[in-house]
């Protein structure tokens, strides 16, 4: 690899102005601000796939309380499966 000092520091400089509005924001604590409009099923879908996998199918989802419940399958085994941010998923009822 044949890389020039001036490249490599060019580089350096190019990626700490890059990361430097996250970096500011992360430091003064803010956060970002996230509207509390329902999320479409697709990002739910999106969301429990990326999850637990892409074998599951999503039967039907509800919001309220900031959490979001949702009812999967997986080969004939349903799961209820509740998440706050679309992130963390839970499962809180199986039946097999």
């Amino acid at each position: 690899m044949d890389i020039q000092r001036r490249d490599f520091v060019k580089g350096c400089a190019t990626a700490s102005i890059l990361l430097l509005p996250g970096i500011a924001s992360a430091a003064t604590g803010k956060k970002a601000n996230k509207a509390s409009a329902p999320e479409s099923p697709s990002d739910i879908e999106k969301s429990i796939k990326a999850s637990f996998g892409g074998g599951f199918s999503v039967g039907d989802h509800t919001q309220s309380g900031g959490r979001t419940r949702a009812t999967i399958e997986h080969f004939g085994n349903r799961y209820t499966v509740v998440s706050p941010d679309l992130l963390d998923w839970k499962i809180v009822e199986a039946s097999f």
